[in-house]
């Protein structure tokens, strides 16, 4: 499980709108943004830096990346990227949402779930495949406790062993909300594998067959 230190992001207040507009905006190197959350039933129309914005939308794990955003009053607000517009060719960022969070308040984040030692996997190196159903896991959360993403280790899985949602590391304060016994890692046998009969039983079995059929001979014989 690891947390990451909440990037600093200043957010401009703007009065005016449209796509003109933000066309604009973004030429001048800001990037048009939506700040809203329980405290701002009424969302605030404004702006952040594309340079700062990019250096958390860009990462891998945004969605659980905290932000500690600079309001115009001088406030600062936690807050969370809830929703990030790309070009759909160049991938530039046009227009973020970010979401406040409130201090002793649980947010619900979906967690990012990553493998380590794939490579030295016990099970892999018995034959066996390494298998995730699960990229992310669900839970509810305070704010300073929320991981940026959670480990799994790979290393000591034998052939047939699993981790289950219930069994992850998470914070104190987390609230499991994706089904605890669902499977999030598992070594599983090759189809190939597992569907090969063993050779004794080949030989019993033709062995088996070469008798039935000399006695159904003797008895066509009778």
């Amino acid at each position: 499980m690891a947390t990451k230190e909440a990037a600093k992001i200043r957010f401009t207040k703007r009065e005016a709108t449209g796509k003109g507009t933000c066309r604009k905006l973004r030429s001048a190197g800001v990037i048009p943004a939506v700040f809203y959350g329980p405290e701002y039933k009424d969302s605030v129309v404004g702006t952040v830096e594309a340079r700062d914005i990019s250096s958390v939308a860009d990462s891998p794990n945004w969605e659980t990346s905290m932000i500690d955003l600079e309001m115009p009053d001088g406030r600062v607000e936690m807050a969370l990227l809830r929703s990030v517009q790309r070009h759909v060719v160049s991938q530039r960022i046009l227009h973020v949402d970010l979401y406040q969070l409130v201090k002793g308040h649980k947010v619900k984040v979906a967690v990012p779930l990553r493998v380590i030692n794939k490579d030295i996997c016990a099970g892999v190196k018995m034959g066996g495949v390494l298998e995730q159903p699960f990229r992310e896991v669900e839970i509810m959360v305070l704010p300073r406790e929320m991981p940026s993403d959670i480990i799994l280790d790979a290393a000591k899985m034998a052939m047939g062993s699993e981790i289950l949602m219930k069994d992850l590391d998470l914070p104190e304060s987390a609230e499991l909300l994706s089904a605890a016994d669902s499977t999030v890692l598992l070594v599983t046998r090759p189809k190939s594998l597992a569907e090969a009969p063993a050779e004794d039983s080949m030989e019993e079995s033709a062995e088996v067959e070469v008798v039935g059929k000399g006695k159904r001979k003797e008895e066509e014989q009778a």
